[in-house]
């Protein structure tokens, strides 16, 4: 743990990789030093075939075994890539909510607050865990910008602040006597856990019917796929949201419908001459 919080390490970054040693130490009984390369490309299968965890989560725990055998056994980095190779995954387009689905969502927010805190992550593409985080000093209305301190990778950015959320935050900080935290804990001391947010979404999403998989990083999926519809430029939004490599805004271009609202499928453009007797459904 040590060597992680040296290297700057987020706390979550640092308790998945905790954890996935201690799942590995008690799936053999034994200390990680202990274990042979076949025990653990053995685990890696266990994960991947008999629990059926998804790529992400195997490639959390590959994450974690590499740094461990790297820092703390001296592996070299390149014996630990063949000795712990990643698993290949599909690429997945999210799900995104439409411009009027977000309306429904934000009216259909179970009190005042979580109507704010939805606002806050579709208005400013942050994820769950940096708007729970978001404190007043964060807040530049001069400039028209939010501060996300030690996001994704313990890095930082600024992201946008529209004046209808600058309003709503204002009303928010009068309403709740805010003094530091703009969303904190019941107890007033520190944030409000990210359950709160994800049960402000839920909550919201099922009183406007809404039945697209996914929680409340839909909102900031919709953030930008609606800022790439309406002419913003990828590179920016990459700043944006915080993404370290563009390609992974990228993926954004595969759900935008920009480009397409004057086209139609060649289905539309032929004339369809049904035979009699042919018209309904097949028995």
């Amino acid at each position: 743990m040590r060597a992680l919080k040296l290297r700057r390490y987020s706390k979550r970054t640092i308790k998945s990789y905790v954890d996935r040693m201690y799942d590995l130490a008690r799936y053999y009984m034994r200390a990680p030093s202990e274990l042979s390369r076949d025990e653990l490309q053995a685990y890696l299968y266990h994960l991947a075939y008999e629990r059926n965890l998804s790529a992400s989560t195997c490639n959390v725990a590959i994450n974690a075994l590499r740094l461990y055998y790297q820092l703390i056994e001296g592996i070299p980095r390149d014996q630990l890539m063949l000795l712990l190779p990643r698993p290949r995954s599909g690429w997945l387009l999210p799900e995104v909510l439409s411009t009027q689905e977000v309306e429904r969502l934000i009216a259909n927010a179970p009190q005042p607050h979580h109507r704010t805190f939805l606002m806050l992550v579709y208005g400013t593409g942050m994820r769950l865990a940096e708007a729970t985080n978001l404190r007043a000093r964060h807040i530049d209305s001069d400039r028209m910008q939010i501060r996300v301190e030690a996001g994704k990778g313990n890095k930082d950015r600024y992201t946008v602040l529209s004046p209808a959320l600058l309003t709503e935050l204002r009303a928010h900080w009068k309403r709740h006597g805010c003094s530091d935290w703009l969303f904190p804990s019941k107890n007033g001391y520190g944030p409000a856990c990210t359950a709160t947010g994800q049960y402000a979404y839920k909550t919201a999403a099922k009183r406007a019917g809404i039945t697209k998989k996914g929680g409340i990083h839909l909102l900031r999926h919709s953030f930008a796929t609606h800022l790439l519809e309406g002419g913003m430029n990828l590179a920016v939004i990459q700043r944006l949201l915080g993404h370290a490599d563009l390609h992974t805004t990228a993926r954004y271009l595969h759900v935008s419908n920009k480009g397409l609202e004057n086209w139609c499928s060649p289905l539309d453009l032929i004339e369809l001459h049904i035979p009699p007797g042919m018209e309904g459904a097949p028995e």
